[in-house]
């Protein structure tokens, strides 16, 4: 049947290309209409529980797009940010801060709504009127003002009164955020800049969601544009050395470039939205491509050289590799779409996408490539093509006869791996996606150690009834779950609304400190609130943390970066705190951009698991009707899933934590983990079956006609994959790093596990015993 199909792909290879070409240019004519959002939540489904409550919040207190930047002295140790000559700078920034694109509220230390009462009327004003008239005395009031409101320290003042820090909102709309954000983002960076210039010995420090999206964004665009072409050529350059042809090459070229696009093109054609994640399938496609285009070439490239018909060798190239490339696209495709299993839209896309590539790759390798390899004038003078096959002679010979000590030594090392890939722990630090050297780093850790940069958990304590925030019983309940947070050791502060009731409470009992509590009758607490929002100016009312209808208050706790563990910690603490001291009414379980990455993280590494799990599963299984072999089909099993087991586990020697990027390696690989397997499994197959050869000669086959092409993909995927380690995205640098580490493992497993797993079984020495040493001869002949 691969003879038929062979020579019916050659005898009418120009319409199949034309076909091709022609379903190609249908395909990405769908490329306009391309959807992408770059959005955080896109990683979250609509039925996501983290992302329902984080929307609930919103709608209640607004969007959390916020910068934060910090300012301070140059040289901590000499000076204060607190002084005559260095609190104007702190309200300059904090008047040029409402400029800033798409700015909704700024807060500082400066336009802190200070209350005071006199004779009964209340008086709400900024804490600082105008920083360049103020005297000593006005200065000391101010900090013991400042240094004593637990609303603003570690919040908007440091606990050392040496920074200080602006909060900056933005509102952006849904459909241009990227755009609006990255435009608020480069504003405050030319404020924090220009703040610097005119007071040079203050420095200013700026983070946030809103700039650590910007600056991720920036970088993954970097990557994108230079380092992974950079990826490309090294590839496919190594390809034409390895090849010794450069128009062999440029066919791969077209064929894998071929696939990928028209994988995207199929992706907008089923309105499928991208995403970084889903971008990934780019390099999936690529990967795959390489390895059917390489398997085909070797074998043409060989017979060519040694003086074969140039059609001839093509036909014959197609004949003993169309079962396996087959088999390793269905495989892998199956393995794919087994990502619908995922919570994760992005994970679905990817999937999908890919397993559509792989399809595409599938059919141009068969279609594009051929065509183009007999209409270019490759190169067909021998060269060192034969170094290569002495040198999987002599590795088949160590093999064979060493078959034993490999098997027990290389499943032993696999199971001490397997065990460290456990010991990996998922931490998905969102504050330290950019490597050092970077300013983003540099300055978010300077805002981390003083008030707590990226990580904040929201709570929305509902109080039942409209108005019932003004209930002291809740008011109490709000207040005791505050009082306990900020004994955590790791809370850097906590934002409630009852903190500003108590100051209300004391200001209208002639400041005395005694009462400073929470009132004690509902309709004083609902007087004073209706008091200071009469007094509150545009822009800095209280709607960032009491509902509309007095029904619900925000209660934010800041902390610095911290492992996803110990988020997760944290919150289970918090959660229990609620169930022994709360109301079933008030309780929440917290939300934030830092639950919902905490919680996906650990869910993302199961779903992986799972999916690959079930994906091997049924690819073995596929492999056992495929290749009528149920220990064929079985054995596959242990080369499919140890690589993984075996790259995991020198990941925790070297590294031991799991980003979300990592859970995509094992997509990433299986896809050549499959290939280079099926097809040492295809071609000992065939030596065992129409060779009629015993176990080590077909293991020798094996290696004599795979073994070039399994070294020639691994070296370079490898390569390209290593380029990747060196962006300064963190995602980006440990994703191509872990990859390598799959991908090699992949190879050596193939070569020193697989062989002498299958002599192992195969002890019989031929399935035809009569004859068989001659036709081992000949065997030894045609390889």
């Amino acid at each position: 049947m691969e003879s038929t199909l062979a020579a019916s792909l050659l005898s009418r290879r120009w319409l199949f290309f034309i076909i091709s070409l022609c379903f190609l240019t249908f395909i990405v004519s769908a490329l306009p209409e391309l959807k992408f959002n770059p959005s955080p939540r896109a990683f979250f489904g609509p039925e996501n529980e983290d992302l329902k409550a984080l929307e609930i919040n919103e709608e209640n207190y607004g969007r959390g797009n916020a910068a934060i930047m910090m300012i301070g002295p140059k040289d901590p140790a000499i000076d204060k940010i607190l002084s005559l000559k260095d609190l104007p700078a702190l309200q300059d920034l904090t008047a040029q801060a409402w400029h800033v694109p798409h700015a909704i509220r700024v807060e500082s230390l400066i336009n802190f709504q200070h209350t005071t009462v006199e004779n009964d009327d209340l008086f709400v004003e900024d804490l600082v009127e105008d920083a360049s008239a103020l005297s000593a005395d006005d200065l000391a009031k101010i900090s013991a003002i400042a240094l004593s409101e637990p609303t603003l320290v570690k919040r908007l003042i440091s606990s050392d009164g040496k920074y200080a820090a602006v909060h900056v909102n933005f509102h952006f709309d849904i459909e241009n955020e990227q755009q609006q954000e990255s435009a608020s983002g480069a504003a405050i960076q030319e404020l924090a800049d220009a703040i610097e210039q005119k007071y040079p010995s203050l420095e200013v420090y700026s983070s946030g969601t809103a700039i650590s999206n910007v600056e991720n964004t920036k970088l993954a665009i970097e990557d994108t544009s230079k380092l992974i072409p950079l990826m490309y050529l090294l590839m496919f350059t190594m390809l034409a050395v390895l090849l010794r042809s450069l128009l062999s090459m440029f066919a791969i070229w077209v064929v894998t470039i071929s696939s990928a696009v028209g994988a995207v093109g199929l992706g907008a054609w089923f309105n499928i939205t991208f995403n970084t994640m889903t971008l990934t399938s780019v390099s999936i496609i690529i990967t795959v491509s390489v390895a059917h285009c390489v398997h085909i070439l070797v074998h043409f490239l060989n017979s060519y050289r040694q003086g074969e018909d140039k059609i001839i060798a093509m036909q014959e190239s197609l004949r003993v590799n169309l079962k396996p490339v087959f088999l390793t696209s269905l495989t892998t495709a199956l393995g794919f779409l087994t990502m619908n299993f995922s919570e994760m839209p992005p994970a679905a896309g990817l999937g999908n996408v890919s397993a559509m590539g792989v399809g595409l790759a599938f059919i141009f390798s068969l279609t594009l490539l051929p065509a183009l390899l007999i209409l270019l004038p490759i190169n067909n003078k021998p060269g060192k093509g034969g170094d290569m096959s002495a040198t999987m002679d002599k590795i088949a010979d160590f093999v064979i006869t060493r078959h034993r000590l490999l098997l027990w030594g290389m499943l032993g090392f696999s199971a001490i791996m397997a065990v460290l890939a456990m010991q990996n722990v998922v931490n998905d630090r969102f504050s330290e996606t950019i490597s050092k050297p970077s300013e983003f780093r540099d300055d978010n850790e300077m805002l981390d150690s003083q008030f707590g940069g990226l990580y904040n958990i929201d709570f929305n304590l509902r109080a039942g009834d409209e108005g019932g925030i003004s209930e002291p019983e809740y008011l109490q309940h709000v207040d005791d779950f505050a009082t306990w947070l900020r004994a955590q050791p790791e809370v850097m502060n906590v934002f409630t609304y009852a903190d500003t009731i108590k100051r209300l409470n004391q200001n209208m009992h002639g400041n005395n400190p005694e009462y400073y509590r929470i009132p004690e009758s509902r309709e004083l607490a609902a007087q004073y609130l209706l008091l200071y929002e009469m007094s509150l100016p545009y822009g800095l009312d209280i709607n960032n943390v009491v509902n509309s209808e007095k029904s619900a208050t925000r209660l934010l706790v800041s902390f610095p970066s911290a492992d996803t563990n110990d988020v997760i910690e944290l919150r289970e603490r918090m959660l229990n705190w609620q169930q022994e001291h709360l109301p079933p009414t008030m309780q929440h379980s917290g939300t934030g951009y830092t639950i919902m990455w905490s919680m996906l993280g650990r869910r993302a590494l199961i779903s992986s698991i799972y999916s690959s799990i079930i994906a091997l599963l049924l690819i073995s299984g596929l492999l056992i009707v495929v290749l009528r072999s149920f220990r064929y089909g079985l054995i596959s099993l242990i080369p499919n899933l140890l690589p993984a087991a075996v790259g995991f586990g020198l990941w925790a020697m070297v590294n031991g934590e799991l980003n979300m990027a990592l859970m995509n390696v094992m997509v990433i690989t299986i896809g050549i983990v499959v290939d280079d397997t099926v097809h040492f499994l295809s071609k000992y197959q065939r030596a065992r079956e129409e060779e009629g050869a015993d176990a080590e000669n077909a293991v020798r086959y094996a290696f004599r006609s795979v073994g070039p092409a399994l070294w020639v993909t691994t070296l370079v995927l490898v390569s390209g994959f290593l380029m990747m380690s060196l962006s300064q995205f963190t995602p980006n640098s440990t994703m191509g790093m872990l990859t390598a580490i799959v991908l090699v493992a992949a190879l050596i497993l193939d070569f020193f596990l697989l062989p002498p797993l299958l002599i192992f079984m195969d002890k019989e020495k031929a399935k035809s015993p009569v004859g068989s040493n001659t036709k081992n001869e000949v065997l030894e002949q045609k390889t």
